[in-house]
């Protein structure tokens, strides 16, 4: 008997829900029939037509899409929230079975037509689709949840880049309707942020709301709108270490081409090396941006001085080799330039003159004991012992000092008595001593030449160093503070 009893108690209550359940089917077919048996979708849902209906409006920001700075365009994915109070969708619960709210298609009735001012997606015009159901209460309260993805202008401010905050603007507003026929509220003073997923390249700082009424020229009645602000700030790390700590160490080595010695030909070289490599990052951060005239980014504004630096550094090194390879026969040192560089400025770095050195050589050698011809013209009749006139010199090819005899002998005699003619050997040794003389005129005088001109270029190779350590300092000092005011103002 008791398995019996349960089997049938069973089957009682199951006709009995799905017999209940049959007439709360029935009873939102009724509802719904008699709702919308005279409903008109195309027109607002008000008893008096000078009534005014009051929509209410909250964005739940989802997900940051993308936000292109070179076609300032943003692009989001939200899911909008919009309440008003519909007149004609108000119904009694105790006449339809406690029935407090129900389900429509947003096809069959009317919502409110906002519209994305700014706009700028080609697909789409920026208003509402209707697609998802609405609730629908029944004191006529309407609730509208629709997910939307929005594509809208956005003014970049390019000025702090990568270190820059952006506000963008989603701006709705009913777009036929005037303030007086649907007055557009927010539903609260921000967006609903609680599900908002991170984004890799922006920090959500926060997005509150504002509402404002404009007058357009077409109609003396108001229009208000409701902005909502998406304030973000830009995670820098990606940029810092693709871009800036890159430029950072071109530009800390940049010094490093004053320690490369002028003899060794790789200072132009090094100097174009780098500069070009700068060149390839502005062209790389340039195309990331968006081409516009107002502003200059800060990272351009990095690259701009570090690249100015750079030309500086390159045209100092054309200025130093320039100085560094004198040609011989160069003019002097003018007495303002050897005075500021080889005294003051030589002192002040610590460099040590080389034409110095050679002149305190060349005093050196000049001694007392140097030997120097002092009368060249020679009294030769001191050096010989004779008085008078000197025999005559032999042929010294000459060997005739005897005869041979019939017998085969030789018959030996006398040599001839040489005689000198100290006169005309004083006249020849004259012209031979003045030629003498001006060789070694001629060779002094090369000598004397060769040494102005050497000392010269020393002097010209001591300006260059000079002028070398000089623009190393600049070099240093400019290079430290492009760098601390790039990482100041990153913050790190």
């Amino acid at each position: 008997m008791a398995p019996g009893f349960l089997q049938v108690a069973v089957f009682v209550l199951i006709y009995f829900f799905c017999q209940k359940e049959a007439q709360g089917l029935d009873e939102v077919l009724r509802l719904r029939s008699d709702l919308l048996d005279k409903y008109k979708r195309s027109v607002r849902p008000v008893r008096d037509y000078k009534d005014g209906i009051t929509v209410y409006l909250n964005v739940a920001l989802r997900q940051i899409t993308d936000l292109d700075e070179k076609n300032q365009v943003l692009k989001t994915f939200c899911w909008l929230r919009v309440y008003w109070k519909d007149e004609y969708l108000a119904w009694n619960k105790t006449e339809y079975g406690e029935i407090s709210s129900i389900m429509f298609p947003s096809r069959d009735i009317w919502i409110p037509d906002i519209y994305l001012y700014n706009n700028v997606d080609e697909q789409s015009d920026g208003g509402l689709q209707p697609g998802t159901n609405v609730k629908v209460t029944s004191e006529g309260e309407v609730s509208w949840l629709t997910p939307s993805s929005f594509t809208s202008s956005c003014k970049i401010d390019i000025g702090p880049f990568p270190y820059d905050d952006q506000h963008c603007i989603l701006h709705f507003g009913s777009w036929t309707h005037t303030g007086v026929q649907v007055d557009l509220q927010n539903a609260s003073d921000a967006a609903d942020l609680s599900d908002f997923a991170d984004n890799g390249e922006w920090w959500l700082m926060g997005m509150p709301v504002r509402r404002e009424e404009k007058f357009y020229s077409c109609c003396p009645e108001p229009y208000p709108n409701l902005k909502f602000s998406i304030n973000l700030r830009r995670r820098p790390m990606f940029y810092f270490f693709n871009l800036v700590l890159p430029c950072l160490i071109l530009l800390l080595i940049n010094p490093l081409v004053f320690y490369l010695p002028p003899d060794s030909g790789e200072r132009m070289g090094f100097c174009m090396t780098i500069l070009l490599a700068l060149v390839v990052f502005l062209q790389l951060v340039s195309e990331s941006l968006p081409k516009t005239s107002d502003n200059i980014p800060l990272i351009g504004k990095f690259f701009a001085g570090t690249i100015f630096l750079l030309g500086l550094t390159a045209m100092a090194n054309i200025i130093i080799l320039h100085l560094y390879y004198q040609r011989p026969g160069s003019k002097a040192v003018h007495p303002v330039i050897r005075k500021i560089f080889l005294v003051y400025l030589a002192k002040i770095f610590c460099v040590t003159n080389s034409s110095e050195q050679d002149d305190d050589e060349k005093d050196g050698n000049d001694s007392p004991d140097t030997l120097k011809i002092s009368n060249p013209f020679v009294d030769l009749t001191q050096t010989f012992p004779f008085g008078g006139s000197a025999p005559n010199s032999p042929d010294p090819g000459s060997r005739d000092y005897g005869t041979w005899d019939c017998s085969g002998r030789v018959r030996r005699r006398e040599p001839p008595r040489v005689t000198f003619n100290l006169e005309a050997m004083q006249t020849n040794s004259l012209i031979y001593l003045k030629e003498i003389l001006r060789a070694v005129n001629v060779i002094v005088k090369d000598i004397k030449e060769q040494r102005a001109d050497e000392h010269v270029e020393l002097e010209w190779r001591d300006v260059a160093m000079i002028m070398d350590r000089v623009a190393l300092f600049f070099v240093i000092v400019a290079t430290v503070a492009l760098s601390m005011a790039i990482l100041l103002f990153s913050g790190l």
